[in-house]
């Protein structure tokens, strides 16, 4: 195919990614409101546990509000239900383009970076969230006893807790993407599993530095939920890596025999 061939093949591609995310986002209107219902109920849960049984309330700051975070809710819907095919049109644009091997490598790695991230997402929403906001939540005095005579009531808006819970759910989900980056990277030959070993007590140090960045506030319980799986992963990547080239050696030992080279690397190589 000439050059321009391949960019009418490329528009007709991202033609038919675009009318089906279209149509998703159709389709995920109509079910937009059990979006939000799902989104927010670890939030919910939490509310009712801060403010003592208290019906969780959920406000708007301005008449279009409901509007714009229903729009970002669905079309993040229609994102994630037309993602297999929008992928599936990139691949058949791709993939006559790639050897044997590079497609086999191109599949695995993106149904890798595809549950890793699912998982991630999962876990903060099953096991972070909630806690999480319940922390934040815990601070407000709406049932004041004693001495104080004032009351601290949340007016979460719409906007904000659906923002935050996007953004855990992403970054959760690209935490989560450390073994397919470290595999890749050691496929590649950038890294060693014995290198990643002996940077292994360092890894737990930065494991519970990132789960309190990604965990809001001083919440110990969050900031451990965080970094246990990050640094279990973190090793899950040193197997995964020492298999990458345990599998690689043993390539070069089979061509060393065949060829009578000398092809096998040494452990310092």
């Amino acid at each position: 195919m000439s050059f321009v061939e391949h960019l009418v093949e490329l528009r007709m591609r991202l033609r038919n990614a675009a009318i089906v995310f279209l149509i998703a986002i159709g389709f995920s209107f109509y079910f937009v409101k059990n979006y939000f219902d799902l989104l927010t109920r670890p939030a919910r849960a939490a509310w009712i546990v801060a403010l003592q049984g208290q019906e969780p309330v959920f406000r708007f700051a301005s008449p279009t509000e409901p509007f714009w975070v229903y729009t970002k809710l669905a079309m993040y819907g229609a994102l994630l239900v037309a993602s297999p095919f929008i992928f599936w049109e990139l691949w058949k644009f791709v993939a006559p383009g790639l050897y044997r091997k590079e497609k086999k490598m191109a599949l695995v790695v993106t149904a890798a970076t595809a549950i890793c991230f699912v998982g991630g997402a999962l876990f903060g929403y099953a096991i972070l969230c909630k806690p999480a906001l319940s922390y934040m939540l815990s601070f407000a005095e709406v049932f004041p006893a004693g001495t104080l005579h004032f009351k601290i009531e949340p007016a979460v808006m719409m906007d904000e807790v659906v923002g935050f819970m996007l953004a855990m759910l992403l970054g959760t989900g690209v935490a989560f993407e450390l073994p397919v980056l470290l595999s890749v990277m050691g496929w590649l030959g950038l890294v060693k599993a014995k290198a990643l070993w002996k940077f292994n007590k360092y890894a737990l140090i930065l494991s519970f530095l990132i789960g309190g960045v990604l965990t809001p506030g001083p919440d110990v319980l969050s900031q451990v939920l965080m970094a246990a799986p990050l640094f279990g992963l973190f090793n899950v990547s040193i197997l995964v890596v020492w298999l990458i080239e345990r599998g690689a050696r043993k390539r070069l030992e089979q061509l060393a025999k065949e060829t009578g080279a000398d092809l096998v690397p040494t452990d310092s190589g």
